[in-house]
């Protein structure tokens, strides 16, 4: 794989984009706390809930920009907290995008979600009806549960599991919004499946005996992007991967403990997170550039909605802050302030 390396990655506090979008963070600095939401541009700012306990993920924000779902525990949780103790499982809440109506969507803990295009379902993993989860060793934690996808109606609050019992669960819906992409398997092994939202069609797109996870689409819906990690056997590496959506023409990008791969919002390139840094790639000719410069592990890289920045978190000054590089001109320029960052999610644009 060829390698450009950009070496004029600096700080540079005056640059500015006009692109409009707003960032919700939980901050990381202790005394800090809940969700605040800034503009893209380091304006404004608002506390959306104050919540000691929330979190956020990447994909919290909906596709409409008018709610964000998070995790929390409260007062009332503590009945399907006993009830269901599973490792890694927190209850989901939603709230409007300004911080009101703030309610818990399930009767039961999850471990993670994705919005549908439309924003009226959520693909929901969550390992609440594991057949064993009575078992002493899961109990102890001794013994990963078993999980599975659901699909969740906003609308009408009904859920259907779309999968079976397993291990390295992950759903992820296609633009288009008519198909979802399902890795599932045990603990030594996971496959990559594509199918139709009824569960008529269903294909599997890789069956090498690997642990095949996080499969994300492109934007075309066409090709899905995911790491596969070999077993211990054969080095326990983490590549990416990207293959076509009838399983043809599978090829290696990054082949280098790659941690998570996402598409930008081009189709042209995906953003790969190694130990190491961000690696920019180009989708057809593999051609990569090193966006990690001067910054030391930078962490949680996601393309901004118009395609023109990498947001990520570094505590290269000391604390843990929201930065953005410029994909083109490589300029970073900080984002948070007197607020810390811990977890963040990006709206679309507006």
């Amino acid at each position: 794989m060829l390698f450009f390396t950009l070496f004029s990655l600096a700080c540079s506090p005056d640059y500015r984009l006009s692109a409009n979008y707003k960032i919700a963070l939980v901050p990381a600095r202790t005394g800090q706390h809940g969700i605040f939401a800034i503009n893209s541009d380091t304006t404004g700012g608002k506390l959306l809930t104050s919540d000691t306990t929330a979190q956020l993920r990447a994909t919290s924000w909906s596709p409409d920009g008018k709610k964000i779902a998070f995790f929390a525990i409260r007062r009332d949780d503590s009945e399907i907290l006993k009830k269901y103790n599973i490792p890694l499982h927190l209850p989901l809440y939603w709230m409007d995008a300004g911080g009101g109506n703030q309610k818990r969507l399930l009767d039961f803990p999850v471990s993670s979600f994705a919005w549908s295009p439309d924003s009226r379902q959520l693909l929901v993993v969550s390992a609440y009806e594991d057949p064993a989860r009575g078992d002493r060793e899961i109990q102890n934690g001794r013994k990963l549960p078993m999980s599975a996808v659901y699909l969740l109606s906003l609308q009408t609050g009904g859920q259907r599991r779309v999968t079976g019992f397993g291990q390295n669960c992950y759903g992820s819906w296609s633009p288009d919004g008519t198909r979802v992409a399902l890795s599932f398997g045990n603990e030594q092994n996971a496959e990559i499946y594509s199918a139709s939202i009824d569960g008529r069609h269903t294909q599997r797109l890789d069956d090498t005996p690997a642990k095949n996870i996080k499969p994300v689409w492109s934007p075309d819906s066409q090709k899905i992007a995911y790491i596969s990690v070999s077993s211990p056997e054969e080095g326990g590496t983490a590549a990416a991967y990207v293959v076509n959506v009838d399983g043809t023409n599978k090829k290696c990008l990054e082949d280098a403990n790659v941690q998570e791969v996402s598409w930008s919002p081009d189709g042209k390139s995906l953003l790969i997170q190694t130990a190491g840094g961000l690696t920019l790639t180009d989708a057809d000719n593999n051609r990569s550039v090193k966006l990690t410069g001067g910054v030391i592990e930078p962490r949680d890289g996601v393309f901004t909605p118009d395609g023109n920045e990498v947001m990520f978190r570094s505590d290269h000054e000391g604390e843990w802050h929201l930065y953005a590089v410029d994909v083109k001109s490589a300029k970073v320029r900080r984002i948070t302030g007197r607020l810390s960052a811990s977890m963040f999610c990006l709206s679309p644009l507006d």
